[in-house]
């Protein structure tokens, strides 16, 4: 399986770069890229256009559309996986699970995506996504279909609901997502052994 870190938001909410910003010295997309590598290989990085970030020791690919949010980078990534899966993150979740991954490997029966579900809905950036969903993620670019919950409608999703996520994540902590400057102290004080 490869890995894939979208890592190409602007960051607004936050007021700069998601990416780049750092918990404990570490800028996010090291920190995404590092879990995700331990069940994934190669692991790359969608910073948007290749270089952004500097030199990076990840390959990198090039959002097959421009301003088209995380669904170009997506896009990107199945081009270049070079497996029939692909575990994907975002940048703006320090607490991507590889217990999480391995999770949705093992429940994955052929269906174009794997996504746990929380209280909040799906989870589509902590997700598991076969090749196979590459034609329907271009369609949706090329139909300005930008959502990824418009995407999941098109797909074969095997959903995770937390009674079976909460046995490798009873916290879900995964789902922790980064959008504001007190997300990023929160997530600066709390526990990385998750």
């Amino acid at each position: 399986m490869a890995g894939l870190v979208l890592c190409g938001g602007r960051g607004r909410r936050l007021g700069s770069d998601k990416a780049t910003l750092e918990i404990a010295g570490r800028p996010l997309f090291r920190i995404v890229a590092e879990r995700l590598a331990t069940v994934a290989d190669p692991v790359f990085l969608a910073p948007r256009e290749p270089g952004r970030l500097g030199r990076v020791p990840y390959p990198e690919v090039a959002d097959a559309a421009p301003d088209a949010g995380p669904l170009a980078g997506l896009a990107a990534g199945l081009e270049a996986c070079p497996h029939p899966v692909m575990a994907v993150g975002a940048v703006d979740h320090p607490f991507v699970s590889p217990a999480g991954i391995r999770l949705l490997v093992r429940v994955h029966a052929g269906e174009d995506a794997v996504v746990p579900v929380t209280d909040d809905g799906p989870q589509p950036f902590h997700a598991l996504y076969r090749r196979s969903a590459l034609p329907h993620v271009r369609a949706a670019l090329d139909d300005g279909r930008l959502r990824a919950m418009d995407l999941l409608s098109s797909l074969s999703v095997r959903e995770v609901p937390a009674a079976e996520w909460r046995a490798v994540d009873p916290e879900g902590r995964f789902a922790v997502n980064v959008n504001r400057p007190e997300d990023l102290i929160a997530a600066e004080l709390g526990p990385w052994s998750s």
